[in-house]
Order: C-alpha cells, then sequence, then structure tokens
C-alpha cells in the first residue's frame, strides 16, 4: 500500500514544487508529481499536508542532547529520549556526540547508542561524533582539560568497534594530529578541526593529509586577523572543507552568519545544533561532560569560565534564522540541514527528495516547524 502527501510545497535541494504530491511505498519516495494529484489507487494512504511545505529530513551531526538527557549518560534510555525530542525538531538522523571524558565513559555512550539502533524508534544514527579528547588546551571551551589526550587512532578504533565512528572532531595542530587525519580516512571516518589554535600553515597542512570539516565554525578555533587569517580566515577562503555552523545568533552572530554565507556557497555548509541536556528545558542549572553549566535566556555557559557550553537551539529554528537572515532561496538554503551532511558523511539515499531516496521527510508550516515526520516512510504526528 502505497501512501500519497498531497496539496503540499515540495522543496528540497535544487527543487521546489508550489503545489505537488509525493507517494511512499514502503520506506521509499516511489513518485514525485509537480501537481497536486486528485486520481490516487483505491486502498492507499492519503495525507493532505494543507499547503504546508514538506522538506527532506533534517540530519544533525553534531548534538550532545536534549530534554535533560546526555550521550555520555551511558544509557539507552537517554539516547532513545534524545532521539524523541531531535525528531520533533526535524531531526531524522543525527550523530549522537560525545565529550572529551575518559575511555570508559566513551564506552558506555557508544555501548548506549548501539543498543538504541539495534531497536531504533525515533530518529536514526548514522554514527557518533567523537568530540575531543584530542583538542587543544588552548581551546578549552567547555570541554573538560583533566581528560585531554593526544591523538590516539587505536582509541578511535577501539570505540569504533563498539558502534561505528562517523566523525571525529579534535585540534590540527597538536603533535600526531597528521597521522590521525590520514588513519580516519582509510577508515572512512571524517576528520574535523575543533577546540584547536592552530594557524593557517596548520590547516593547509591538515588539508594535505586529508582535513574534511571545521567544527562549530568560529567557536573555539583561532580567530580571523589581518596578518595571520587562522582557522576562521580558513574557513572563508578554503572551497573544499565543510564548515559546521550553530545559526542561534548567540554562538554566531547574524552578521557572521551572513558574511560565511556570502563568501561561502551553500553547498559546503552544514546547521548544527550542539544542543546540550538543557535543550527544550527551561533556564536554570545543568552539566555538561561533569561540569556546572549555567542557562539564562537560552544562552548555556559553563559556570567557572563563562565560555558557551553547547546551544539549546531547536534545529528547525536554525533554518528559520538563516532563511531570515540571508534571504537565500529556500531550494538552495534547504541543502545546509540535510544534503551536504549526507553527502559529507557518504549517505547515498538520504537527505533529498528524489525518486528512489528513503522517505524520510518532514511537512512543516510557514515557520519550518515540524508537523509531521516521516522515518524510513514511518509516520510520526508532532
Amino acid at each position: 500500500m502505497s501512501t500519497f502527501i498531497t496539496n503540499c510545497r515540495i522543496v528540497s535541494a535544487g527543487l521546489d514544487i508550489a503545489n505537488g504530491s509525493l507517494e511512499i511505498k514502503n520506506d521509499i519516495i516511489e513518485n514525485i508529481f509537480h501537481n497536486n494529484i486528485t486520481e490516487i489507487p483505491t486502498g492507499s494512504e492519503i495525507i493532505d499536508a494543507q499547503r504546508n511545505i514538506v522538506f527532506p529530513g533534517f540530519i544533525d551531526i553534531h548534538t550532545h542532547g536534549a530534554m535533560g538527557c546526555d550521550v555520555t549518560d551511558g544509557k539507552v534510555e537517554s539516547i532513545e529520549k534524545i532521539a524523541e525530542t531531535k525528531l520533533r525538531e526535524g531531526v531524522t538522523t543525527f550523530c549522537p556526540t560525545t565529550l572529551t571524558l575518559p575511555f570508559e565513559d566513551l564506552k558506555k555512550a557508544c555501548e548506549s547508542v548501539e543498543e538504541y539502533k539495534r531497536n531504533t524508534t525515533f530518529a536514526k544514527v548514522a554514527g557518533m561524533h567523537l568530540e575531543g579528547p584530542f583538542i587543544s588546551q588552548k581551546a578549552i571551551g567547555a570541554q573538560n582539560p583533566k581528560f585531554i589526550k593526544k591523538p590516539d587512532i587505536n582509541f578511535v578504533r577501539d570505540l569504533h568497534n563498539v558502534s561505528k565512528v562517523a566523525i571525529v572532531s579534535f585540534a590540527i595542530e597538536v603533535e600526531g594530529a597528521s597521522e590521525l587525519i590520514a588513519e580516519l580516512n582509510k577508515m572512512g571516518i571524517v576528520p574535523s578541526c575543533a577546540h584547536s589554535s592552530a594557524i593557517y600553515a596548520d590547516f593547509k597542512k591538515a588539508k594535505k593529509y586529508g582535513l574534511k570539516n571545521i567544527t562549530h565554525y568560529c567557536n573555539q578555533i583561532t580567530p580571523l586577523h589581518h596578518r595571520e587569517i587562522g582557522l576562521v580566515g580558513a574557513g572563508l577562503i578554503d572551497d573544499d572543507v565543510k564548515l559546521e555552523l550553530i545559526c542561534d545568533t548567540i554562538h554566531v552572530c547574524p552578521d557572521m552568519i551572513q558574511l560565511t554565507f556570502k563568501v561561502r556557497h551553500a553547498d559546503n555548509i552544514m546547521l548544527i545544533t550542539d544542543s546540550m541536556s538543557a535543550s527544550w528545558l527551561k533556564d536554570g542549572n545543568y552539566k555538561l561532560g561533569g561540569l556546572d553549566v549555567i542557562v539564562e535566556n537560552c544562552a548555556a555557559r559553563i559556570a567557572a569560565s563563562g565560555a558557551l557550553a553547547g546551544s539549546t537551539l531547536k534545529y528547525y529554528q536554525s533554518l528559520k534564522n538563516v532563511y531570515d537572515i540571508t534571504g537565500i532561496p529556500l531550494s538552495e538554503i534547504i541543502k545546509v540541514t540535510s544534503y551536504n551532511q549526507a553527502s559529507s558523511l557518504g549517505l547515498k539515499d538520504v537527505g533529498k527528495i528524489e525518486k528512489g531516496y528513503k522517505a524520510d521527510l518532514l511537512i512543516v508550516d510557514s515557520n519550518f516547524k515540524p508537523l509531521k515526520a516521516f522515518v524510513n516512510g514511518k509516520k510520526f504526528i508532532l
């Protein structure tokens, strides 16, 4: 039996159909219609989108938690709650993201994610994102300095053997970083620069070894200066590296968002939330990696240092912010929510509305707030 989504605007990478329809069969997009079809086979499920928008499901490659739960809790219940909450934001695929913690804590996080993957009930997991522990003491941010380590591919391999690792974020200037980049690429893991005091020369060296991304661009990396462009400058000048961007207008101000999209094409930008456990909850006191965090006016900061400690951002809000700030056509902007992430991770059948792709879809209102979601064709009312 097929499911038909009718009476909708369909927006995907390079696609904007003002009044179309979609057919889902099993877990696949079977057909895309450039008109609102009315002749539908008997026995089919019909979902009238009521002129709302259909997007590809969002892919959040950097999220630590939500609704009081953290990836590093080491509990499958926490991963399930995060997956359920992310789905309410429109995220149909995510990368559970860890922190700079001891190996045993990270192993427990991987075990809990692997247990969730065996019985995926909400958003799907594309793989772990290890943020740290191979970071710079000079760019700690919201990480715990007690657990910083030098790059160690065996450390990553041991965790990868517990649950697939998709991304490793680390400082590219520290001893052993170049070798780590090369080995990660051999394993099919995305190397990303984070919590780094690297200069532009370090970046160019890392690119030669296969660096792919810059993690939470502009945050805890070397700033742009007219005598040393640093990693912020590298992100503006390099045509290939992909940039993770937290568009809550706190981590990156609206002017910087506008500048980044003006200089870099949307093909190489990926919206993330970097959300922490306080996401979806009220202002107050929380924890992140064992550190005390205060959330005030939606901004999460480490109590001791005042450093930003992830975000409380909902994914769909980031898209609305970018759309309002830049004015770039929706069929271009939508790439930064899904298609670019899928391409970066080598996911061949998600991130786009196209015949033969997985039916990971959203029906959203005019403010991009999700109303319904589909994960492998399964419907969720949000």
